[in-house]
């Protein structure tokens, strides 16, 4: 059978927007048979084959929610005719279970003038068994004729009459064969106390504040709920299944809140809407879920807040979610959890901008587009040191650009780094660094924002980093004390006006193709012993550029440094040289603005422009 293309568009429809059968929670078993009686109808189908059958895969697969293997054994059993009989009566034995019963089997039968002699007499057959009258099967049969049809008014009144007949028939239970049928319904705590498991699948509204306790589920499949008052969960279980949420209520507090223990909110195909009233999801305990689901216009705080037992976020889309605190859409400050496969877009925080961790927390497969933040982690933030590959995570127009993920490195006391160390993530430095002699920090593509400075005995690295003074006043940024080798290489260093650049004793040091800047306090590189400085920047050094015994200084630009003497450079010893370098508006009080040097000291084809006192003393 050839199936057109917008056939096929309406049976996609049809299945993502399928509720829960009503016979969706019986046990496999009975789950098994009972599909083994709807097969036998739809075998009688002639103009439809048993396995394009679209209503009986329907029913099997996302109504019942069976797997292959029960599905793959009701196919076999169907031919056990009288077995199944034998099941049919034994079972089915409640007037709503058999007029569900006849709606599946017309349900997989032809419609209207489709259908067969033999599917009529098999279907009256076991009507005539179960005991339905003939009236009641026409009415059954033109409910289904007219859900097939989506004829809404006319089905609504067919349904209306079957639950008159059946009071224990729910429009819910009918909602499976005519998805177009609705009604308005409220929930209040009054019939949660009555009840303790609800199921909606119409429209829904909650005016006033509900609370979940322990024992007690809320379902919400295939809904469109207005939320006027608030959600808490404490202890109780809520399920939001293919579902809209439209928030409503200006309040402070967050949609769905969980307070006890026990507490679990499962959210999977849901579209969430704020309305930019506040928050949506605030959990101090408990367990959350939520997958394949749309979050958009929260404020007052980050879209999910969670510092509970578990949290798992996957395949979500977040947008316009805005935080005066910490993370945007996403805060998480305890338990354990994954954040996978996530789009955030138009997100905005103090501290991450998106997305605020603690570093027992994964984060993998993200793309984050126009995220800002006021401070730190245009994208991410991460109080502690991340387990995240940030190669998985996409960055597309974040602001700050460059510092889109940051973590925190901090410690109680001092943190000693005795073998290898790499940062390759911009890290705020928050406790006292040092590297033992023994030790290799390597920094690579990540800015350093210093509270403290980093000393070093051992082997230092820095390959296309930023180094920055956060919190750091009167001091250097990087101590060097007898260490074995220091490398730096297309790098910035911004002392911000606080604090000088690299203080070095005993170490050799090599800087090529990098930028010190607005440094205070201290030279920009201060008492290096014959280092290697080649194609670098040294600008608004306020305390003179370099102070250096001896080495080779070439291809370098000094521009409006200031110092006592040699706001360029200060050199002295008998083997230094200084090559190709330019010099502007470097400023001493005595002697060279550019140069102050000793006698040894080589300088060959220099360029200075308004430099005072005098290019050189």
């Amino acid at each position: 059978m050839i199936v057109d293309i917008l056939t096929k568009f309406n049976y996609k429809r049809k299945i993502y927007l399928t509720p829960e059968h009503p016979f969706c929670s019986y046990d496999d078993g009975f789950k098994m048979q009972y599909s083994s009686a709807v097969i036998m109808q739809a075998g009688l189908n002639k103009k439809v084959k048993l396995l394009n059958n679209f209503e009986l895969e329907r029913l099997m697969k996302y109504g019942l929610k069976m797997n292959s293997s029960d599905i793959a054994w009701a196919l076999r059993n169907s031919k056990e005719y009288e077995m199944i009989c034998e099941f049919v009566l034994e079972n089915i034995k409640t007037g709503k279970e058999k007029i569900i019963f006849l709606m599946d089997l017309l349900n997989v039968s032809g419609i209207g003038s489709e259908i067969s002699a033999d599917e009529i007499k098999f279907l009256k057959k076991f009507a005539d068994k179960l005991g339905i009258s003939e009236q009641i099967f026409e009415v059954v049969r033109r409910f289904i004729e007219c859900a097939v049809k989506e004829e809404s008014k006319e089905c609504f009144e067919l349904s209306q009459i079957i639950k008159n007949l059946y009071p224990e028939i729910e429009l819910i239970d009918m909602k499976y064969f005519a998805l177009q049928i609705y009604e308005y319904s409220e929930c209040t705590q009054r019939i949660l106390e009555e009840k303790k498991e609800l199921r909606i699948t119409d429209r829904c509204q909650i005016y006033e504040d509900i609370v979940l306790r322990r024992g007690m589920k809320l379902v919400f499949d295939h809904a469109l709920v207005r939320v006027y008052g608030n959600i808490l969960l404490d202890g109780g279980t809520l399920e939001i299944i293919n579902s809209k949420v439209i928030r409503k209520s200006d309040s402070h507090r967050s949609c769905i809140n969980l307070k006890g223990d026990y507490s679990n909110v499962v959210i999977k195909g849901c579209e969430a809407d704020c309305r930019n009233y506040g928050m949506f999801i605030r959990a101090e305990s408990g367990k959350v879920v939520v997958s394949e689901s749309n979050i958009y216009n929260t404020t007052r705080g980050a879209a999910i807040r969670f510092w509970g037992e578990s949290i798992e976020i996957t395949n979500c889309i977040f947008s316009r979610c805005y935080s005066p605190e910490d993370g945007g859409a996403v805060m998480v400050r305890g338990g354990v959890g994954k954040i996978s496969k996530c789009r955030f877009a138009d997100c905005e925080a103090k501290r991450g901008g998106a997305v605020y961790i603690v570093e027992n927390i994964c984060l993998d497969k993200c793309h984050f587009t126009n995220c800002n933040v006021a401070e730190y982690g245009a994208a991410v933030f991460c109080s502690g040191l991340a387990d995240v590959d940030d190669r998985e995570l996409e960055y597309v127009a974040c602001h700050p650009e460059g510092a889109e993920f940051v973590q925190v490195l901090k410690k109680n006391g001092e943190l000693r780094i005795l073998g290898d160390m790499l940062i390759n993530k911009s890290t705020i430095v928050d406790c006292p660094v040092y590297v033992e002699s023994s030790g290799n920090l390597s920094v690579s593509k990540a800015a350093l924002y210093l509270n403290y400075p980093v000393m070093c005995a051992g082997n230092l690295k820095l390959v296309h980093a930023r180094i920055v003074a956060n919190h750091l006043e009167n001091s250097d940024m990087l101590y060097l004390e007898g260490a074995r080798k220091c490398e730096i290489s297309n790098c910035e260093f911004d002392g911000a006006l606080r604090t000088g650049g690299i203080n070095i004793k005993g170490t050799n040091v090599t800087i090529k193709n990098s930028l010190f800047r607005n440094t205070y306090g201290g030279r920009a590189v201060f008492n290096a012993y014959r280092p290697v400085i080649k194609e670098s920047i040294f600008n608004f050094c306020q305390d003179g550029a370099i102070y250096t015994q001896g080495g080779e200084i070439e291809k370098c630009v000094f521009v409006n440094c200031r110092a006592k003497s040699g706001a360029g450079i200060s050199m002295y010893g008998n083997k230094g040289l200084v090559k190709h370098c330019n010099f502007k508006r470097c400023i001493a009080k005595k002697g060279g603005g550019a140069i102050d040097r000793q006698v040894g000291t080589h300088i060959e084809k220099c360029q200075f422009e308004e430099c005072k006192p005098a290019d050189i003393s």
